[in-house]
């Protein structure tokens, strides 16, 4: 890169070279600081002496931190009032007026600035100074002209301008001494915490607004015009490029901020000045935005590596993307400010003022160390969002409302694919997953699990029999498309009697957006079904990040393995989810969806680990998803899960109850949390928890078959016979509720057609260990010692190389008499805290051994007696 063309000027060498130190140092301010020495060499061509001067005017810049400083690049070009150089710096002693000069402070944006004395008021003062041959007369003119303007403006977040005057031809401004460091050294020392960045920047705003409303624009608002005391107060100052706008138009659109061309920091210009040198309240209002991007972001919303590249990247181009831990809310108050148009930013200042305001007025996030982190000690990761992103959100809500009929319950079918790549399959389910999950976390209404919208919804049913089958009074359809970096999403409200569509709307965001787009979505939903909003759901709705798609992507792909829930598909979910979060280690929704895959592969029907191998580790991933994310219903029923396989029973119950009051339509919660009732005997409680999953999954095969393995343990054979059989008719390819089915026949003695589903159920498992254990256990108490003992042996053939629960063998030698051997089987079942402990005291199968000492033990141990 070659540094830009000299200006043109006086031969006088010392300004010539003047002018190229300015030249070399104007450019290197634009190339990475890496990149500089490099670039400095070749732009002086050798001459260590302009470089020298050059690495001076970088570290100025780098430093500029006194209360009023500028950095070097304002000493050099702001306010269109040409070049100059240095002039001899003014002595202790000196008198300027009524003042006396007691020390040099540092650079300033016409000149320097000086600690001095009042000697009238016995005070301390910061003078600017402007020698009168620096600049041209018109200019000092100006200089003066509107440092009176700013003396108009009385704002604890504005330095008070006290006196502008001149003292033998030197055009001088008396300015309030402030103490402390600039925004711009704040920030040397890293990223400010959320709440801090936005109390300043609240300041800045509210001091902005008081000189918008007196007619008057900064036109330099950047961090080192911002200082910040020891208090914590932000006060703007440098308003040396103020100027006052007409007093009949306080907001005029042609208010010409300098008639020398731009004026200002570049990086921080608004694009109307760039063009013209034009601009009016909204241009200081597009400063606030860069300045905001920056505090949050920790780098500039447009840069290049030259002065051209940086002016194309504001006149052409869209701001960088933002750090995902932005919260929805501020992202679009900086969005607004960064709108190229100033008819569609904020008009003034106040108006990012309130914006901000209320952001912090709601203040649902964590602040700890130095950003966005996990809360570790209260547990909660909230992504932010303000009223502002409500109002956003609500406008889903504006269409069909007044005529649509209030709605019980509702069914979202499977989106469709309309992307044209199969390969998308995946994001489309994993998104009506998505919707249906916080539609029913959020409204006051029951929402259908997706396994039932999914069984009836690609069927070639007429809306009112689907609506009828999944009792549902309103069913959702629509699809999703994704393209070039865009996601839409196109929903349509159908009232099923009437095959009537009552709403629709279309959503459409950037992929990084895509949790933005599923909240907007579900809060017009809401809306148009005319559901009540849950306490809480309009805070969960706004408090939404952005992601990263290929995060969000890697997940969705774990979420659709985890759906078909086979050891082979829970094995390549925990790939997706381990992916998940090598991408993004805080997205809460992986780790409780790692737990569900740990908590799984340790039980005994899908059987490929040891609960002891499996429980910690499912454990830990519902912990930490719940100190990212407190309401996170899935992490909690995750943790529920663990707690109950370990015995910790009312621990186990308030998780559940958790989880269900977050989310009442979540089906698995209910699920886990019946089974849990099951296992303390409370079979009335559980029956209900596990009709209200059905409810909500009525064609879900494993909550029809729990419910029948609920009736069996209460001794309910007939009812659990019939429901399991009704269950086995939903997919007779279904293993475990044959297996259910086979366990409830031969407890009511119907030992024949037990002995026909277990036929079934070897040939569909191939002779899986579960199947086994079954045919065994029913062999053995139908009094076919010989081909249960021959199966046992098979069995503990298969435990030398794989795993098998010691539970399941512990009642096959209870059934076969042998309680001793059994009862060890169960103290090695205790020692692994296999699943089937938790059903010691429930489980009429383990009836034959409850009399034995040992076992009492284990009751007592496990706080099942």
């Amino acid at each position: 890169m070659a540094p830009s063309t000299l200006p043109t000027g006086p031969t006088h060498p010392a300004h010539d070279r003047w002018e190229r130190v300015k030249a070399v140092f104007l450019d290197a301010l634009d190339v990475p600081d890496a990149d500089r020495p490099d670039f400095v060499t070749r732009a002086c061509g050798g001459d260590q002496d302009v470089a020298r001067e050059v690495y001076a005017l970088l570290e100025s810049d780098r430093n500029a931190g006194s209360f009023c400083e500028t950095p070097a690049a304002g000493l050099l070009g702001a306010g269109g009032f040409g070049g100059w150089a240095p002039a001899a710096r003014l002595q202790p002693g000196t008198q300027v007026g009524d003042y006396e000069i007691t020390g040099f402070i540092g650079a300033g944006g016409m000149g320097e600035v000086y600690r001095a004395r009042d000697r009238r008021l016995g005070r301390d003062v910061a003078i600017k100074t402007v020698p009168a041959d620096a600049v041209p007369g018109d200019a000092t003119l100006r200089l003066l002209k509107e440092a009176r303007h700013t003396s108009s403006l009385k704002h604890p977040n504005i330095c008070t301008v006290y006196e502008v005057g001149e003292s033998s031809g030197v055009p001088f401004i008396v300015m309030e001494l402030l103490e402390g460091r600039t925004l711009g050294e704040r920030q040397r020392e890293g990223k400010l915490p959320l709440e801090e960045a936005l109390r300043y920047a609240v300041q800045v705003a509210d001091a902005l607004d008081h000189a918008h409303g007196r007619g008057v624009v900064h036109r330099d608002l950047k961090s080192s015009n911002v200082v910040i005391e020891e208090g914590g107060r932000a006060i703007v100052l440098d308003f040396g490029l103020a100027k006052r706008l007409p007093q009949d138009d306080q907001v005029s659109k042609s208010t010409t901020l300098s008639e020398h061309g731009p004026a200002g920091t570049l990086t921080h210009m608004a694009p109307e000045v760039l063009l013209s040198g034009r601009g009016d309240a909204r241009s200081d209002v597009w400063s606030i935005g860069v300045l905001l991007y920056d505090l949050v972001n920790g780098y500039l919303p447009f840069s290049g590596r030259t002065a051209f590249e940086t002016s194309s990247a504001i006149l052409g181009e869209s701001p960088k993307p933002m750090a995902r831990g932005v919260p929805l809310a501020l992202r679009l108050v900086i969005e607004r400010c960064l709108t190229k148009n100033p008819d569609e930013r904020y008009q003034r200042a106040a108006g990012v003022r309130t914006a901000l305001q209320a952001i912090v007025a709601r203040r649902p996030w964590p602040i700890i160390g130095r950003w966005l982190i996990p809360n570790r000690r209260k547990g909660v990761r909230i992504a932010m969002a303000t009223a502002l992103g409500a109002l956003a959100i609500s406008a889903a809500i504006a269409i069909g409302t007044r005529s649509t009929p209030s709605f019980q319950t509702i069914a979202l079918l499977p989106l469709e694919n309309s992307s044209g790549q199969p390969t998308d399959d995946f994001y489309a389910a994993g998104v009506t997953d998505a919707l249906i999950a916080q539609l029913g976390a959020v409204g006051d209404l029951r929402v259908i699990s997706r396994t039932s919208a999914m069984r009836v919804g690609r069927s070639a049913k007429t809306p009112p029999e689907i609506g009828r089958e999944l009792g549902a009074d309103a069913i959702v359809t629509g699809s999703l498309r994704r393209s070039s970096g865009l996601i839409r999403l196109d929903l349509r409200l159908v009232e099923p009697e009437r095959s009537a569509v009552i709403w629709s709307k279309t959503f459409e965001r950037n992929s990084r957006d895509v949790l933005v787009l599923q909240a907007e979505a579900v809060r017009g939903l809401a809306g148009a079904v005319r559901s009540a909003l849950r306490p809480g759901a309009t805070e969960r709705l706004t408090m939404v990040p952005a992601i990263n798609p290929d995060v969000y992507e890697a997940y969705l792909k774990g979420r659709y393995e985890w759906n078909l829930r086979t050891a082979a598909s829970l094995r390549l979910a925990i790939q997706h989810f381990t992916r998940t979060l090598e991408l993004d280690p805080a997205y809460a929704p992986a780790h409780a969806a790692l737990a569900d895959c740990y908590n799984q592969l340790g039980t005994e029907l899908v059987g490929v680990g040891s609960p002891r191998e499996y429980r910690p580790r499912a454990a830990a991933e519902a912990i930490r998803a719940l100190q990212i994310d407190a309401n996170s219903s899935e992490a909690h029923a995750a943790l529920g899960y663990v707690r109950h396989y370990q015995w910790q029973w009312a621990e186990a119950e308030k998780a559940f109850l958790r989880a269900i009051e977050l989310n009442p339509s979540n089906a698995l919660a209910r699920l886990w949390y019946a089974n849990l009732l099951m296992s303390r005997g409370r079979f009335d409680e559980s029956l209900r928890q596990a009709y209200a999953a059905r409810d909500l999954d009525p064609f879900s095969l494993i909550v029809n078959t729990n419910i029948g393995w609920v009736l069996t343990d209460a001794r309910r054979y007939g009812e659990a016979i019939d429901h399991l059989t009704r269950t086995v008719a939903l997919d007779p390819a279904y293993p475990q509720a044959r297996r259910r089915l086979a366990g409830a026949l031969a407890s009511a003695g119907r030992y024949d057609e037990a002995f026909a589903q277990i036929d079934e159920l070897l040939r569909l498992t191939n002779r899986s260990p579960s199947s086994l254990t079954m045919l065994a256990n029913v062999s053995a108490r139908a009094g076919r010692t010989v081909e249960a003992r021959a199966v046992l042996r098979e069995l503990l053939t298969m435990a030398d190389h794989q795993y098998l629960p010691p539970g399941t063998i512990g009642a096959i030698y209870s059934a076969l008499g042998d309680i001793d051997t059994a009862v060890e089987w169960m103290e090695r079942s205790y020692d692994e805290g296999s699943n089937a402990v938790a059903y010691l005291a429930s489980e009429p199968w383990n009836d034959g051994m409850r009399s034995h000492p040992r076992f009492q033990a284990l009751l007592r141990r496990t706080g099942q007696q």
